[in-house]
């Protein structure tokens, strides 16, 4: 009997030690549980909202270089810094898919020239059906914006992808607006995912693994 009310406490405390933390993480989730802040150093400034991070890394974080933009005919440049993490065709138009890192810098850019036809965000799918997590999975409830240009080769669109939690996504253009290659388009924060696409009337120039810079690495030519 004795045994048995042990084995039941020793449940019991371990069903509370673990249900209870879960719940609470996931209440307070992405932010850390209140009971938890006091061991972490107190931050220094706000980036937007609540969110709060020590001043030198933020000035670091929103580094914006000035880049030396290609002056050749039938180009299209990059429009982020990263790693090409892969290239898809999907029915008429070809998907270039750039890795950000942490340490890259998170401004985005124009590129090709054209006219902005429309920005729009929310949705987790891409065109052709493809779902925005088979290119980022490692990331929960995928958040975008997509820019959509009308350019002299046809419609180009430049996707921001991060996750919900970060949601962090400005576009600095607006509709209407007339826009050069190179041109600032707008800016991600935290690690993410930018999905160029293309019409399939091009030549990609860039393979899978190949590390790219916004604003200078010629990705196509038409």
């Amino acid at each position: 009997m004795l045994k048995n009310k042990a084995e039941l406490f020793l449940k019991l405390t371990l069903f509370i030690c673990i249900t209870i933390p879960t719940i609470y993480v996931i209440v307070y989730f992405p932010n850390y549980p209140p009971i938890l802040t006091r061991f972490f150093p107190k931050p220094i400034i706000e980036i937007k909202g609540d969110e709060k991070v020590n001043e030198r890394f933020l000035a670091w974080f929103n580094r914006d270089p000035k880049r030396n933009i290609p002056n050749h005919p039938n180009i299209i440049i990059s429009p982020a810094d990263g790693v090409v993490k892969g290239i898809k065709k999907i029915k008429d138009t070809y998907h270039i898919i750039i890795e950000m890192r942490y340490t890259d810098v998170h401004v985005q850019r124009i590129p090709i020239s054209g006219k902005v036809i429309s920005i729009t965000g929310g949705g987790k799918k891409l065109k052709g059906e493809a779902e925005v997590n088979k290119y980022w999975s490692k990331k929960m409830l995928p958040y975008q914006k997509i820019t959509v240009l009308e350019t002299e080769i046809g419609n180009v669109a430049i996707r921001q992808i991060t996750s919900f939690f970060a949601g962090r996504i400005e576009v600095f253009v607006k509709e209407g607006d007339i826009v050069s290659m190179g041109q600032r388009l707008g800016r991600v924060l935290a690690g993410s995912t930018i999905v160029l696409e293309l019409p399939v009337k091009v030549n990609v120039l860039v393979c899978p693994l190949d590390e790219v810079i916004a604003g200078e690495t010629i990705v196509a030519k038409y």
